[in-house]
């Protein structure tokens, strides 16, 4: 082990230090103090709960797209039969809110904790210098908008779910506890939860941002083919290598452990990789961030101008976290938010906590496909049992199947499972083969 490198379970709760919170908000001349008062002293962190909970209704309207339905020419009776399986994005049972509610009554459900702050502080930092040296710009108002968007998405859930009264979502900068969000890819999951045309209007920050009407957002919604090609989750070109470069932070050990995710990837399946020094265009760059508030971040599937690779190598198996932060980038999803998970999966709501909701809504059907793969409590895409725990001791996941043999290998980092091959495969070695 190198000087300085340490390894942490991530399971347990590290402690952490805070930063200052990064609040940006967007205001039009059509803004409305109130009562033409500044807030007190006293009522600044209400004013913060309230712009943090409900800043979607302050940023640029969320643009139109148009969706397929990918259930579209199918024959009815088909049509009937597959929506009667169709877990609706967000959307959970009065029970099961009753209970997370009640978590909340022991749980600061709306108040951001010291670890969340910290790590939106991370992330926009690191962005920020990741896109400033790859174009050379301050995109700091592009960057901060995409991260209000995500935060959007995550409140958007809550509601959908009727938590939004007593959760507000940790405004940490990511969805599902590592995935950055693209702007394109919270439009269409705003969409998808009923938030199109809510906002205000001020055109979106920056060069790149969606147009605000359908006909525009038609065009970029034009892709190839069903479920991939015609969702945000883009593809990457398989005509010739996946760039890669490895940036001055990383030491020797963290090289060998990415290059180690890499040959795997290339062993188990068409896909090929090459280190390239100085890259320009479309490529993937992995980056060591020392940070205890989280294993890895990545964007899902392939994202403009480059898509970069946090690690921290603070967690067990780093080299099993490379491997599931670059098939996050390949375009695979979290294998414990998929359509059929509680067919597989027993949620211990009473244990999870509320502000990660966003964790554990399943995935939107129009965004991600199973490739017809099975269910697999082995992937290397599955969070691991105590994700989100309250309850450090309890599980949040119990398999349905063999649960004492099963529940010891969610999240394992060891190796892709033989279903995440098939799905890899699938994706890009015999596409449209189901």
């Amino acid at each position: 082990m190198s000087e300085g490198r340490m390894r942490f379970d991530h399971s347990k709760k590290i402690p952490l230090d805070t930063g200052e919170s990064i609040l940006h908000t967007y205001t039009n001349e059509n803004s409305v103090e109130r009562d033409g008062n500044v807030p007190t002293f006293n009522e600044i962190p209400d004013v913060i709960e309230a712009v943090i909970r409900e800043g979607g209704k302050y940023l640029p309207k969320v643009p139109k797209l148009l969706i397929p339905d990918p259930l579209m020419g199918i024959a009815h009776d088909l049509v009937k039969a597959a929506k009667e399986f169709v877990i609706h994005l967000g959307v959970i049972s009065p029970e099961v809110g009753k209970i997370i509610k009640g978590v909340c009554e022991t749980f600061k459900c709306m108040e951001q904790s010291k670890e969340q702050i910290a790590m939106k502080n991370t992330v926009t930092k690191k962005i920020f210098e990741f896109e400033k040296a790859v174009t050379g710009k301050d995109n700091t108002d592009n960057i901060n908008f995409r991260l209000d968007r995500t935060m959007q998405v995550k409140q958007a859930l809550l509601e959908k779910a009727n938590l939004s009264d007593v959760v507000t979502a940790a405004d940490n900068g990511v969805f599902e506890s590592d995935v950055l969000l693209t702007e394109h890819q919270s439009n269409f999951l705003l969409n998808e939860l009923g938030k199109a045309g809510e906002g205000v209007d001020v055109p979106p920050p920056g060069l790149g941002s969606e147009n605000s009407t359908a006909e525009g957002s038609s065009a970029k919604l034009k892709r190839a083919s069903l479920f991939f090609e015609e969702n945000p989750i883009k593809k990457w070109d398989l005509q010739s290598p996946i760039p890669y470069t490895l940036d001055d932070s990383l030491d020797e050990l963290d090289k060998e452990d990415i290059r180690g995710a890499l040959k795997e990837i290339e062993e188990k399946t068409c896909i090929r990789f090459e280190y390239v020094e100085s890259p320009t265009g479309y490529h993937i760059n992995y980056m060591r961030v020392d940070s205890a508030t989280f294993c890895g971040l990545s964007y899902i599937g392939r994202n403009e101008p480059a898509n970069p690779i946090y690690l921290s190598f603070q967690c067990g198996n780093p080299r099993g976290v490379a491997l599931h932060e670059t098939l996050h980038a390949l375009g695979i999803a979290h294998q414990h938010v998929r359509m059929d998970r509680d067919q597989h999966i027993t949620l211990d709501w009473s244990n999870i906590n509320p502000q990660q909701y966003d964790s554990f809504a399943v995935s939107d059907s129009k965004m991600f496909t199973t490739y017809g793969v099975k269910y697999d409590y082995g992937s290397i895409m599955h969070y691991n049992a105590y994700t989100a725990a309250v309850n450090l001791a309890k599980p949040t996941m119990i398999p349905k199947v063999d649960p004492e043999k099963n529940l010891a290998i969610l999240g394992q980092r060891d190796a892709m499972s033989d279903t995440d091959i098939a799905i890899v495969k699938k994706m890009y070695c015999t596409p449209g083969e189901f």
